[in-house]
């Protein structure tokens, strides 16, 4: 045992921290991924749900030369930032980073974000940065134009969902609260549909069965929905009746498509795409443009903020020296 803790100790020399080690550590700022950010003997550790201002006892679950990984084991002062979290399974998705965070603050921290990158690759001082608070939404939520949602059989039910951080264990989601209430709901029938007609769902592990993932893009102006079935094969069983319900259940489908992806991989789409029913594409218009978008087409998910974005260019404009106006 003395052999065992004085390696430890001479490990430890020098701010490397162990695998299980706890300490105390005060978060500093937010990282890019929406981690906590602390430092512990001059090395950073990263703390998944740990909020600027906090501090916690926290534990290491991946030690590093340059930086390390550890999860809050007891929250010794709480962020006037930090609240509830109000989707029911934000702890298991992985889909969300910072429901805990009220909206304003998580802005704060995107600003902050921006100015360490500039601190960290360019030589300009920090408090010379032309930057201006980030500007945010008036609702935050349902904002996302497109879902993909991985499939699995649940007993007799259909599930479709993401994966647990870190896992391949998937959690179903009927109500997303970031996805187009509409979206939500075409991803609900649909699996209700698959349930009903028993049609085979994708085993990851065996690589087997049919149908593998559930996409849907709307069109936040035209409300116009495309629905593609990303599947093993070409083989989709009992199509017609499939295509028959949904053209019943969902009306608002506009765009129902087909995608065939035969590889053992966690890419989505595969190379081949098959028109079922209804128009090829969709179309969107974002301000003045107009845009007609395929089941593969890239496109940005939050459309409101994008025109944001866009008449905010429009209405700036560049001096001589190159500041913003």
């Amino acid at each position: 045992m003395k052999k065992d803790s004085t390696k430890k100790n001479e490990n430890n020399q020098g701010g490397v921290v162990q695998k299980g080690q706890k300490f105390p550590l005060t978060i500093k700022r937010l990282g890019i991924n929406g981690e906590g950010v602390g430092y512990f003997k001059r090395r950073v550790v990263f703390v998944k749900g740990a909020l600027p201002g906090e501090e916690a006892v926290v534990e290491v679950i991946k030690a590093g030369d340059r930086f390390s990984e550890a999860k809050v084991k007891k929250l010794r002062k709480k962020s006037s930032d930090r609240v509830e979290a109000p989707c029911p399974i934000y702890e298991e998705c992985g889909g969300c980073q910072l429901q805990h965070m009220n909206y304003s603050a998580s802005l704060r921290g995107k600003k902050d974000i921006v100015s360490q990158a500039f601190s960290r690759y360019t030589k300009l001082p920090e408090d010379k940065l032309p930057l201006k608070d980030t500007i945010g939404m008036e609702n935050p939520w349902y904002y996302r134009n497109k879902s993909q949602l991985q499939t699995r059989k649940k007993g007799e039910k259909v599930a479709a969902g993401l994966y647990k951080e870190g896992t391949h264990e998937l959690i179903d989601l009927s109500a997303c609260l970031v996805q187009h209430k509409q979206l939500n709901h075409v991803t609900q029938v649909v699996k209700d549909v698959l349930s009903e007609l028993n049609i085979p769902i994708y085993d990851e592990k065996k690589h087997h069965g049919e149908v593998r993932t559930i996409v849907t893009r709307i069109g936040f102006e035209t409300k116009q929905v495309q629905l593609v079935l990303v599947t093993l094969t070409d083989k989709l069983t009992k199509k017609d009746e499939l295509l028959a319900k949904i053209k019943t259940r969902l009306p608002e489908v506009t765009s129902l498509m087909q995608n065939v992806n035969s590889e053992k991989t966690s890419l989505i789409f595969g190379e081949k795409t098959v028109h079922l029913d209804g128009e090829q594409t969709i179309n969107e218009r974002l301000g003045e443009f107009s845009f007609d978008l395929s089941a593969r087409a890239f496109f940005q998910l939050n459309p409101n903020q994008t025109v944001h974005l866009y008449n905010e260019l429009k209405g700036c404009t560049i001096n001589r020296q190159g500041k913003n106006c």
